[in-house]
């Protein structure tokens, strides 16, 4: 029997779909102390992350499934040097992301935080046609996105619905559907001088860690948003609060932080022109079925001894 390792509470309905797949041995552990215990055995680890300690009493680790898309949590230096194959859950945030991301656009673009404070307060206040203080529209908008995977490109499948340019960064220049331009890495300026939007879902790599930074934000529009629904270490905090104080972007949308959870005394808190949702873009009530079933599918690979899905270039850091 091969021994799976769960290390994250995973409810008992989704335990009993894993344990469907035969050939295995599941065990859940949650407490630190727990996992100590039951990793020395372990082949096989379904988690959201893994510590340096942990790993050293790993002796049998074979491979590790994340839970998640983003594997940076996992990815400590000892499993980057070792022969243990992550794979992550990519492709189940696809949809649910993409919609996140269109309701921060349309929330700036109709001006409903505004509208939402006037119901709060019991205040009509027109509008259209007079005043004319008119909302925006996305037809004839660009939209320009930094990393074009699953997420990415359901992301710009929207925005072509929605009538928007569309252009991304992405590290293959290859031609994708929905696409009006697809730029290389070194070709971001461009993307960030003609985006209305711009919208990262790019993995945490030492390469995008901090990409967008004070030069980069002072290349936008003073009329863009910038969206992040990647990971808040993509984005200079300190550089993107400063630009939003002085008006130089029109605003931002933040899913992510460098610290989660945001600090109470953190300054985005307290700007008009940032709107910040608590790392729920990914949310779904069909997200932990997606991500079980990977790793079901998986499993009954691994036993065949086939190919895994969504193995990590653990080089590259997804």
């Amino acid at each position: 029997m091969v021994k799976v390792l769960v290390t994250f509470p995973l409810d008992e309905r989704h335990l009993s779909m894993i344990r469907e797949v035969e050939g295995i041995e599941v065990v859940k552990a949650t407490s630190s102390r727990e996992i100590m215990k039951e990793i020395e055995n372990a082949e096989i680890l379904f988690s959201t992350s893994i510590t340096e300690e942990q790993f050293s009493r790993a002796k049998k680790l074979v491979w590790i499934q994340s839970p998640f898309v983003g594997v940076d949590s996992i990815l400590i230096d000892s499993i980057r040097q070792s022969e243990v194959i992550v794979t992550s859950s990519r492709g189940i945030h696809a949809s649910q992301a993409s919609d996140h991301v269109f309701a921060l656009i349309l929330a700036f673009t109709r001006k409903l935080p505004e509208l939402f404070e006037d119901q709060r307060k019991r205040r009509w206040k027109p509008r259209h046609p007079f005043p004319f203080e008119p909302l925006d529209e996305l037809q004839g908008k660009t939209l320009g996105i930094v990393g074009l995977g699953s997420i990415g490109m359901e992301i710009a499948r929207k925005g072509k619905c929605f009538g928007m340019q569309v252009v991304g960064v992405k590290r293959n220049k290859l031609r994708i559907e929905n696409v009006d331009v697809v730029y290389g890495p070194d070709e971001l300026e461009k993307v960030l001088k003609i985006s209305d939007f711009l919208i990262l879902c790019v993995p945490l790599t030492p390469e995008t860690e901090k990409m967008i930074g004070e030069d980069e934000l002072r290349k936008m529009k003073k009329g863009a948003y910038l969206i992040n629904i990647a990971r808040g270490s993509v984005v200079d905090e300190r550089a993107l609060i400063r630009v939003l104080k002085e008006g130089w972007i029109a605003g931002a949308a933040l899913d992510v932080t460098e610290t989660e959870p945001l600090p109470e005394n953190s300054e985005l808190w307290t700007l008009k022109n940032v709107i910040i949702t608590p790392h729920v873009a990914g949310s779904t009530p069909a997200y932990w079925d997606r991500a079980v079933r990977i790793f079901t599918e998986n499993l009954r690979r691994f036993l065949k001894g086939e190919p895994l899905m969504n193995v990590v270039d653990k080089s590259r850091g997804y």
